[in-house]
């Protein structure tokens, strides 16, 4: 079946509507089962926590081991990956120093930028040609410029008093971060299907 015949877009349609389905309903069970030994509402045992520390290793996995096998786009994905685990690094910070691994994996992404600039300019238009790269870029500016925006003190400050406004901040940024890991995920699932339909013509 090929991946952009009305059936088979409708049936991902259907699919990745009730995934979300399912993301705000792990978003709703966090508001209304809080942690009592996590800090309350959406700490880091939460479904929410815990689905973005998921998606973003997946994340990691899928853009590392793409790009061996595709390799036009490789030292693209090679860097997009290491992006991912950066974050996936800072999900951590509750537990670990997380600045130190992170640099580490900084310096990675200086030296493959410094190897492969030679590579980088046709790969980053291959890569960005793939219909399944606007998922990502979608789901990119939701998760690291709206959801932070969305999460400001101050403009929750301006709907709740000082004692409450932290939960609809804290359930807002979160969830919307979710949702932005979400259609990433789903932008990886897209890729997949293209290379698949790739490799097959």
């Amino acid at each position: 079946m090929k991946i952009y015949s009305p059936l088979f877009v409708f049936i991902r349609v259907v699919i990745y509507g009730l995934v979300m389905f399912g993301i705000a309903e792990a978003i709703f069970f966090d508001a209304a089962h809080p942690m009592q030994n996590d800090g309350g509402y959406f700490g880091e045992e939460t479904l929410t926590e815990i689905g973005q520390e998921i998606f973003l290793f997946i994340l990691f996995l899928f853009f590392l081991l793409i790009g061996p096998k595709w390799k036009e786009i490789q030292p693209v994905s090679n860097l997009v990956s290491l992006f991912f685990l950066m974050s996936f690094i800072r999900e951590f910070n509750f537990l670990i120093e997380w600045i130190y691994p992170v640099l580490a994996v900084l310096a990675v992404i200086i030296w493959l930028v410094i190897r492969d600039f030679k590579k980088i300019k046709a790969a980053t238009i291959q890569f960005f040609s793939i219909p399944a790269s606007s998922w990502f870029i979608t789901g990119f500016l939701i998760t690291y410029i709206f959801s932070r925006l969305m999460g400001r003190s101050k403009f929750w400050k301006l709907l709740y008093d000082d004692e409450t406004y932290r939960l609809a901040k804290a359930a807002t940024e979160e969830g919307i971060e979710l949702a932005g890991y979400t259609l990433m995920i789903l932008g990886a699932f897209e890729f997949y299907l293209y290379f698949k339909e790739k490799i097959k013509s």
